[in-house]
């Protein structure tokens, strides 16, 4: 029997027919389907594999190889079993994945009209975070580089449609605004009277960014821009740390830090702060952190 398969460049195995395959499933199989996918994937990605282990073995000097080589798994089995999550946003079943951890706080905040900004690293599956939070009550929104109007990154055809699909998808989910980088701050600040905004902060940029501080990481030091520091003194904000960790089955729990307030440090030493949390977090599970190829990016 001939199968006619689509003829569109969009088309992805990937996308189109394992995923959906895999969220049929229950979601604990459905993750470890993810995990054994991924192995081939990653081989696909050799080149990426490279500068991401490159950069693993300078952090990670007296690490052996075969430790090298489970982070850079991990990796891959991480970014997998994300890009499934995304299969599972605007589902019932996408509360059952996802828990949160110490989020009373910004709860009994959010309740006296304390205005909060959510932020962490570019660590581990987040985006789940903001499912639980739209069902505790807590709308959630963010502030993207682009709005995915255009192609700017040159992604393969079928990748960018997964991206659209993906923001269309988060944004129902999570309720509250996709704001734009460089737009009209007003706009964020209004925002935040009504919904928790999250701003990631390890962000890199190719060249030297305006409002940016040094701070000590991963045995180096990285250059970070203090936005987020200063649009919470602005606005009167706390803001609330919080990291993912992953448990069997796929599931994950979103762990909150204290809540801050920015009127206590000075911009160097809350950025310094963040980054040692975040640094934390990475060195008790390397292959987490999205960021490792752009690492020389962020350095100072």
């Amino acid at each position: 029997m001939k199968i006619n398969l689509p003829s569109s460049n969009t088309f992805s195995w990937r996308y189109n027919v394992l995923f959906p395959l895999l969220s049929k499933l229950p979601t604990s199989i459905a993750y470890r389907g993810a995990d054994l996918q991924s192995h081939f994937f990653a081989k696909r990605k050799s080149h990426e594999a490279s500068l991401i282990k490159q950069q693993m073995c300078k952090v990670f000097p007296d690490h052996s190889e075969r430790k090298i080589q489970t982070y850079l798994q991990d990796y891959f089995c991480m970014v997998e079993r994300e890009a499934l999550d995304t299969f599972y946003l605007n589902r019932p079943v996408a509360n059952q994945i996802i828990t949160l951890e110490n989020f009373e706080a910004i709860l009994e905040a959010r309740k006296h009209n304390q205005r909060v900004i959510l932020t962490g690293g570019h660590y581990g599956r987040f985006w789940m975070a903001g499912v639980a939070m739209h069902a505790a009550g807590q709308t959630v929104g963010t502030v993207t580089r682009d709005g995915g109007e255009n192609n700017q990154h040159g992604l393969h055809p079928a990748e960018y449609q997964y991206r659209l699909n993906k923001l269309q998808a988060l944004q129902t989910a999570l309720g509250g605004p996709f704001l734009v980088e460089g737009k009209d701050l007003r706009t964020l600040y209004s925002a935040l009277d009504k919904h928790l905004i999250t701003l990631i902060f390890d962000v890199p940029y190719p060249e030297k960014h305006q409002g940016s501080v040094v701070v000590p990481f991963l045995g180096r030091t990285i250059e970070v821009p203090t936005g987020i520091y200063r649009i919470a003194k602005k606005t009167d904000a706390r803001v609330a740390p919080f990291y993912m960790q992953e448990q069997k089955g796929g599931k994950l729990i979103a762990q909150f830090e204290k809540l801050l307030d920015v009127a206590d440090y000075d911009e160097i030493g809350f950025m310094t702060l963040l980054a040692k949390q975040l640094e934390k977090r990475i060195l008790q599970k390397p292959g987490h952190w999205w960021l490792w190829e752009a690492l020389p990016l962020l350095e100072n």
